[in-house]
């Protein structure tokens, strides 16, 4: 190849060269599926052309390139201008053919498909072969090319397109002009410069797509969507084809600034407007002719269908929004159909359907909000059902009551994980649902939730025949224990109940096993913080520390020979961590006990000097052994049960006027202490009703099966409902030292704040433990204004001030 610049004659020299192009360009129309490697060879190997003068020459490889070449570097005018109309003009005479060949056929689609794709091919070849007057373009065109070009590559060409001197024409393309020449033979057509391949493809849309549009009534498209149609009803159609067409309209648009812009207005519009109207029929027809259940089977499977049939027949740009056209007819259009039957899949737990129903709302804009509140109301309705059916029995033993609602819990936890696709919404939808249900109000308040959750707590965690856990099953139930406990608002409520419970198991030796006990205090510390289970443990750490005492004790006794005449252990506990109060009952120790509370109080003092020990009577337990009777009996009793038994040491028979004197207690008192005695049968009264001159006696005939018996507390002061009440009270006080301390808390870090700013923040950290209502907050704030902590600031009365 001659690089030299030289004298050419244009004609003979675009002859032999449009004579190459003819023969790249001729496979076009050949009727073989060959073609194309056919018009490749063509081009480089040697052939024989017949040239636009009619001449006959012998072509090499090379030849078209020096052609190009030559044109463009002339001497003394380059012909790059007339090689590019020249060009032009036999890519416009090319195309124009094509169209007729491609409208000819009644099957437009392959037609076009075939015609497209070796005029593509042939186009790319051309531009490789054109590459120097593509140069010389661009150069010529690089001022405007630098504001107005995105570059593609070295030679991306002009993205502007305007007209040569002449009159204007229609516009095809966002910025591509086309004018016809009047004055020249033939109305030639001019084009603006631009790169080669780029002209053949606005070539091809002008005078093939926009030709069809225009004059035949679009055919080529309403055939495309007549296929697509036939691949939704089932019919297989001719796919290669339709995706050939389809890449043509993105590919004519390649190097326009918007290149998807002649695609999106003359295929994906119509395509989407083809996909509304098919599935607003078909949606509408299986509805009326399917349940619901089958109705979402088939949307679901007709989905997953077009799914594949998009990434087939449109970009993958249009994907989303033809998925968007589907789901918006066959879902969001019958959206309330489905949500009003969510329920009834819950109801009778169609979870399939269920889950098949969240799958298809979740792909529209909020459309599983509704079901959100389907689900939470259920939950809610169920619960609802669980407390009236076993509220009545849950008094007595709440454990049927709480493991109902633990079922429930993890029922429904399951399905949200398994058949909602672990759904957070749907998690804090049930979340609300359990809030409702363990928060709301029961007709008696020694019934309500937290109370009956912390006794359900003792009843699993209490040493006891009737059920028997093994570690597993306690630490599944605690963890169990720990979700229904996040739901509460009141958590002090529950923690002064538990509290009192965990304190008589501790005291009374009955814990299944401390390390429960314990994993169940972690949980609660995890959900509430450190502050809230301190005492708890340290209720413990009394426990160990009093088992350390009483070996001491014993110790020191041993080393000074010193004899109680009876087994003797006491529990020291702290004062503030333990929910125990001092008894207001009078009562004589018996004197068989009085050395040792004496030896005790003496060697405690001794080594704890300035503690003051409160000894609480009616907590304390006693082993006694019967030794009158033929048979070995134990009892266990309270102490003032056995203050009064062994008062029968010294005589077989007292009157109650006469116990009462002896231990100090009322005649009340000793009535309720000597009634389960009497209903044992270890002792025997003369009238039933125990006046005060009912004579009490022993009973040398008792007998028993067992040989260890545990007598009942007849003796604590409080029935169940009474406890109940005492602990609310006693829960209402705390609430109100634990409101003004936070409202101190926070003015005192403030020093001045506003009064609705100190009523949120007061609730913000009060929630955790309780929902203070804004009533008892006031109450709070006037009480610590009375007593000097804060005051009202006197420029404005919704302000507080606190005084240091």
């Amino acid at each position: 190849m001659s690089l030299r610049t030289k004298r050419v004659d244009f004609e003979s020299t675009c002859a032999s060269f449009l004579g190459v192009v003819s023969i790249l360009f001729a496979a076009s129309h050949q009727d073989t599926e060959s073609s194309s490697s056919s018009s490749s060879s063509s081009s480089s190997s040697s052939s024989s052309s017949t040239g636009g003068g009619g001449t006959t020459a012998t072509t090499g490889f090379m030849d078209p390139f020096q052609h190009v070449y030559d044109l463009c570097t002339a001497f003394p005018k380059p012909f790059d201008d007339k090689l590019f109309d020249a060009t032009a003009s036999f890519l416009v005479q090319h195309v124009r053919l094509a169209s007729e060949r491609i409208l000819d056929h009644d099957d437009i689609v392959s037609a076009y498909s075939k015609e497209w794709k070796h005029y593509r091919m042939a186009a790319a070849y051309l531009d490789k072969i054109c590459e120097y007057l593509n140069k010389m373009i661009l150069k010529k065109r690089m001022p405007n090319t630098l504001s107005n070009t995105a570059g593609i590559g070295s030679l991306s060409g002009v993205r502007r397109y305007g007209g040569m001197a002449g009159s204007a024409a229609a516009a095809a393309g966002a910025g591509t002009k086309m004018v016809i020449d009047k004055g020249a033979a033939g109305s030639a057509i001019k084009f603006e410069k631009q790169k080669i391949e780029s002209l053949a493809y606005f070539i091809w849309r002008e005078f093939v797509l926009n030709d069809i549009k225009r004059a035949h009534s679009n055919r080529l498209l309403a055939q495309v969507f007549e296929l697509v149609q036939q691949d939704r009803d089932g019919t297989p159609s001719v796919g290669g084809v339709i995706i050939h067409t389809v890449e043509s309209f993105v590919q004519v648009n390649e190097y326009m600034p918007q290149k998807l812009q002649y695609y999106i207005e003359e295929y994906e519009q119509s395509y989407l407007d083809s996909t509304k109207s098919y599935y607003t029929a078909e949606s509408n027809m299986l509805l009326s002719t399917l349940d619901i259940s089958a109705y979402m089977k088939k949307v679901t499977l007709r989905l997953e269908e077009e799914d594949s049939r998009c990434s087939r027949f449109c970009h993958q740009t249009s994907h989303e929004k033809v998925m968007k056209e589907c789901e918006s007819q066959y879902i969001a259009a019958h959206q309330k159909r489905i949500h009003s039957e969510f329920e009834g899949m819950l109801k009778h737990e169609k979870l399939d359907d269920a889950k098949l129903a969240y799958l298809l709302m979740s792909r529209i804009p909020n459309g599983i909000m509704p079901m959100l509140d389907i689900l939470q109301a259920h939950i809610v309705s169920l619960g609802r059902d669980i407390v009236e059916r076993l509220r009545g029995s849950a008094q007595k033993d709440p454990r049927d009551f709480i493991a109902a609602l633990m079922e429930l819990h993890t029922k429904y936890y399951d399905i949200c994980l398994k058949y909602l696709e672990n759904n957070g919404s749907f998690g804090a939808a049930m979340d609300k649902a359990f809030r409702t249900i363990v928060n709301e109000s029961y007709e008696n308040a020694s019934q309500n939730f937290p109370e009956l959750l912390s006794r359900y707590c003792d009843g699993i965690l209490k040493k006891s025949t009737k059920s028997v856990y093994s570690e597993q099953e306690l630490e599944d139930k605690i963890s169990r224990v720990i979700v229904l406990f996040k739901y509460l608002n009141e958590k002090d409520v529950f923690q002064k109940f538990y509290s009192r419970m965990l304190a008589k198991r501790l005291i009374y030796g009955l814990s299944t096993s401390d390390d429960m006990e314990m994993t169940l205090i972690s949980g609660l510390k995890a959900v509430c913080g450190v502050e809230y289970t301190t005492k708890l443990q340290r209720m413990f750490t009394d426990i160990t520390l009093s088992n350390d005492l009483n070996k001491r004790f014993s110790t020191t006794l041993e080393r000074n020979s010193v004899d109680l005449g009876v087994d003797f252990s006491i529990f020291v506990l702290t004062q503030g961590s333990w929910p125990l109060t001092g008894s207001n009952l009078p009562f004589q120790v018996p004197d068989e006990l009085e050395k040792s509370v004496t030896r005790f109080t003496e060697f405690y003092m001794g080594n704890h000097n300035g503690r003051k020990l409160t000894w609480m009577y009616h907590l304390c337990k006693a082993d006694v052994r019967l030794t009158y009777l033929d048979k070995k009996y134990e009892l266990n009793v309270s102490l003032h049960q056995l203050g009064l038994l062994l008062l029968f040491n010294k005589t077989e028979k007292m009157k109650v006027i006469d116990l009462a004197n002896e231990s100090k207690l009322s005649v009340e008192d000793i009535r309720r202490t000597v009634k389960a005695l009497v209903d044992l049968e270890v002792l025997v009264s003369s009238d039933k009703s125990l006046t005060e001159s009912a004579e009490i006696s022993v009973n040398f005939k008792f007998s028993n099966k067992r040989t260890k018996l545990k007598v009942s507390a007849a003796t604590q002061s409080e029935t169940v409902a009474q406890e109940s009440q005492v602990t609310r009270t006693a829960v209402d006080e705390d609430r109100k030292i634990f409101l003004q301390a936070t409202i101190v808390r926070i003015l005192k870090s403030r020093k001045v704040l506003g009064h609705t700013q100190l009523i949120q923040e007061v609730i913000d950290l009060s929630k955790s433990r309780f929902l203070p209502s804004v009533p008892l907050i006031k109450k709070g704030i006037e009480q610590l204004i009375e007593k000097g902590y804060m005051e009202r600031s006197k420029e404005r009365k919704d302000l507080y001030t606190y005084i240091a």
